[in-house]
Parts: C-alpha cells; sequence; structure tokens
C-alpha cells in the first residue's frame, strides 16, 4: 500500500505539507480544553460561551475561538444559536467515561512533556533521549518527584489497562496456570480482570512502593491477590507459572530488558511462561500508530522502543528464552509468550 502523500500532486503537497505542520496546534488545544474540562461540561448537553467562560474563568472571546477552531477536527459542534456541543469523538475527553483519554490529554500536552519535544533534534541526532537533557532526570525519575504529572500518568496507565483488558484476557488462555506474578503492574487492573476472568488463580501485583502504596482494592479479588513493593530489576518473587510484563519491556534498552527478562526466567518453575504484552512494530513502510508512539518513546525514556517481532525474538533469545507464540489481540497489543529455551 501507498501513503496519501505519495498520491499529493505537486500542486497539493504544500498545503498538505502545512496542514502536518500545523497539528501541534491541535494537540495543544485538546490538551487545554481538557484542563478546562469543555467535553466534561457540555456532557448535559449545549452552552453558551459566556457561561462556559464564567465556569471556567477563561476569557471569553479567546474560548470563543478555541472552540471555534476544535469544530473543524470534530470535537465540538456549533449549534445555530451560537452554542456549543460535544460530540461522540469529543466525549472521550469527558473524564467519567470508561472509554476516556483525558489523563493522557492531560499529560502528553503538559508544559513537562511539551518542553522535552524541542530536544527531539537533539535525540535523532545523539541517540539520548531528550527528556533528561531538558529536566535533569528520566521521565519515570522525574514524575515519581513531581506528583502532580506522576497521577496524571498512572492514573492513563490505569484506564488504558482497563481499556485494554478485555481484549487480553480474550486473546490469552491463563487457567493453566495457578499463581500469575504481574511484574511492574502498577494499580493493580490488569491482574485484577485476569483473576477475575480465573477463580482458580491467584496473582502477585509487583511495583515500586511508592506506586503501590496506595494501590486501591482489588474488587473481588483482593483476597487472592499479594501486594509486593519492590525493585523488579533486583529481584521478583519466585514459583509463578506466569510472569506478566505488560508494556514494561518497549520502556527499556535491550540490555535493562534482557536483565528483567533473566530476572523472571530464573525465579519462574520448569513449565512456567513468560507473558510479554507490548506494542510489536509492523514490518513495512505502511503508517502506523506504533510509529509516532516509537518517537515518543525514544524522546522520553533512555532505551525505550517499540521493538519489531524480530527484534523481540533476539531479546528473548539473549534472555535464555525462546519467543513461543506471539498472539495479536483486539487491542493495538500483542502477546508474547516465552519459554525457557
Amino acid at each position: 500500500m501507498s501513503s496519501t502523500a505519495e498520491h499529493s500532486t505537486p500542486a497539493q503537497a504544500p498545503a498538505q505539507m502545512l496542514r502536518l505542520l500545523h497539528e501541534f496546534v491541535t494537540v495543544q488545544a485538546l490538551h487545554v480544553a481538557a484542563v478546562l474540562g469543555i467535553a466534561d461540561l457540555l456532557a448535559g448537553g449545549p452552552r453558551g460561551v459566556g457561561e462556559l467562560a464564567a465556569e471556567t474563568g477563561a476569557h471569553q472571546p479567546s474560548l470563543q475561538r478555541l472552540l471555534r477552531m476544535l469544530t473543524g477536527p470534530g470535537i465540538v459542534s456549533e449549534e445555530a444559536d451560537g452554542a456549543f456541543s460535544v460530540t461522540p469523538l469529543g466525549a472521550t475527553l469527558q473524564s467519567s467515561r470508561p472509554d476516556s483519554v483525558r489523563e493522557w490529554a492531560l499529560f502528553a500536552g503538559s508544559p513537562e512533556v511539551w518542553a522535552a519535544w524541542a530536544g527531539l533534534r537533539d535525540s535523532v541526532m545523539t541517540g539520548q533521549a531528550a527528556f533528561p537533557a531538558v529536566h535533569g532526570a528520566p521521565m519515570w525519575e522525574y514524575i515519581t518527584a513531581h506528583r502532580d504529572l506522576g497521577e496524571l500518568f498512572d492514573g492513563w496507565m490505569t484506564r488504558q489497562s482497563w481499556q485494554h483488558n478485555a481484549a487480553l484476557v480474550a486473546a490469552y488462555d491463563f487457567s493453566p496456570f495457578r499463581l500469575v506474578a504481574d511484574i511492574g503492574g502498577g494499580q493493580g487492573s490488569t491482574l485484577a480482570a485476569i483473576l477475575a476472568a480465573h477463580s482458580s488463580l491467584n496473582g502477585i501485583l509487583l511495583d515500586l512502593p511508592q506506586v503501590v502504596r496506595n494501590v486501591p482494592p482489588l474488587d473481588g479479588v483482593a483476597d487472592r491477590c499479594q501486594v509486593i513493593g519492590g525493585d523488579m530489576f533486583a529481584s521478583v518473587p519466585a514459583g509463578a507459572g506466569a510472569y506478566l510484563l505488560k508494556r514494561i519491556l518497549m520502556s527499556y534498552g535491550d540490555e535493562d530488558a534482557e536483565r528483567l527478562l533473566r530476572n523472571c526466567a530464573a525465579a519462574m518453575p520448569e513449565g512456567g511462561r513468560i507473558v510479554a504484552v507490548d506494542i510489536v512494530m509492523p514490518a513495512g513502510n505502511d503508517p502506523s500508530p506504533a510509529k509516532p508512539f516509537d518517537i515518543l518513546m525514544m524522546l522520553t525514556q533512555p532505551g525505550a522502543l517499540i521493538r519489531t517481532e524480530d527484534e523481540f525474538r533476539r531479546l528473548f533469545t539473549a534472555a535464555g528464552l525462546r519467543l513461543s507464540r506471539v498472539i495479536p489481540t483486539a487491542s493495538q497489543n500483542s502477546v508474547l509468550e516465552g519459554v525457557r529455551a
């Protein structure tokens, strides 16, 4: 397949390029709309700009211009009387919806993350993540120390896990295992979904102490789940039949990812499985959400990347494992199952 750009005529190309160059405006407009809670305020129906400005404290003429701009990508629509209503697309910025992406809009457009994008050229030239150069620490350390930003990120990770959990449970059969260890599992929503689907399973949730310190009760499965604060690069709990690594390997370069896989392989009993849930970079040059996300990973975290299937295979082999299966799911994630070589 060919890209849209390949079909552009010479006369069309400059206009198309300008549209691409203006996309940063849309990102920041969505961020501001999320900060102001516009989609939440419109959940009950159309409202006038004056009313919205009064509730948000925004400058009314400027807010009207922002909303007018957001009609273009279909986030809001303008009524005949000048009031604005939220569209089904814009409703994904409402905070209470299961499919909400509001936390990501708040995080991705935040001044701290936005500032790191200015360092993309340096990242391309040096291979080093820009975020530590801009903020003095890798992203994980920075958001741990700056809890307002960290809570946005943790909230998005939890909500995204909810959105992906059904696809994971449907795609991979956890029933043969007695114990599943979710390594780097955050607030435990994925592990809770797995345990809820398999009443015979017990679980272990491992993440940094500050992450699991305030884990909410895992509804209906708390009696079958042990929560442990610890460093997965130092050690992981022994004896689990499956070691779940959901979107963990993408955050680390090969050296750290191999060390983590080796820790899991050393801890698992005979017949155990590594169950890595990750985005797999597709072959070829067709457009894919994995490709811009890979640039974001390169920018924010040293060594982070979206790997191809061949790169995963080499990583597993280096850790003394064999990549036994790659299972697509209904989400953008795939399940990469590893066994001892």
